[in-house]
Parts: structure tokens; C-alpha cells; sequence
């Protein structure tokens, strides 16, 4: 079984939409977590912060793509856009 592992974090939900529609259109699954009090936050619009998770095996792939947009806390790699996760 893959774990999924901390990408990086954003400010917003809607920061956190962003980088995940650029990593589902490299073909990589994201999901969110809420730091603090966790997901309840979210329902009440009441965001301070949004974590984002990849699976294992994604990771280095992630990061290129995020570093190919200009995301923060990316390396300065360029994506290689015929590399799929291992999956």
C-alpha cells in the first residue's frame, strides 16, 4: 500500500484547488488536510492554512510540476512531462 506524504501548504482553500487541478492534470492524486482542528474547519470556512498530500511514489513528480508553475517550497527542477508516478 502507497502512504500518501506532506507536498507542501498553502494559505487558502482556494491556493489549495489550484495545486491540486495542476497535479491531477499531471495525473497524480492530491488531498487536502486542515492543520489545527482539523477538517470541521473547512465547513465553516473558518481555513488558516491547507495541507497537501501526494502519494509516496508521486512525490518527486509533484514537486517538478509545482516548480515547473513557480509554487513555493518546490525544487528548481524542471518537470519532465513524459514521467508518470510510479504507480
Amino acid at each position: 500500500m502507497n502512504r500518501w506524504v506532506f507536498l507542501t501548504n498553502v494559505t487558502t482553500e482556494v491556493e489549495a484547488d489550484i495545486v491540486i487541478g495542476l497535479l491531477e492534470q499531471g495525473h497524480i492524486p492530491a488531498q487536502k488536510a486542515y492543520p489545527g482542528l482539523g477538517n470541521l474547519k473547512a465547513a465553516y470556512g473558518i481555513v488558516n492554512g491547507v495541507e497537501i498530500y501526494v502519494p509516496e511514489d508521486c512525490l518527486k513528480h509533484a514537486k517538478e510540476i509545482l516548480a515547473a508553475e513557480g509554487a513555493e517550497n518546490a525544487p528548481d527542477e524542471a518537470p519532465d512531462p513524459d514521467v508518470e508516478c510510479d504507480r
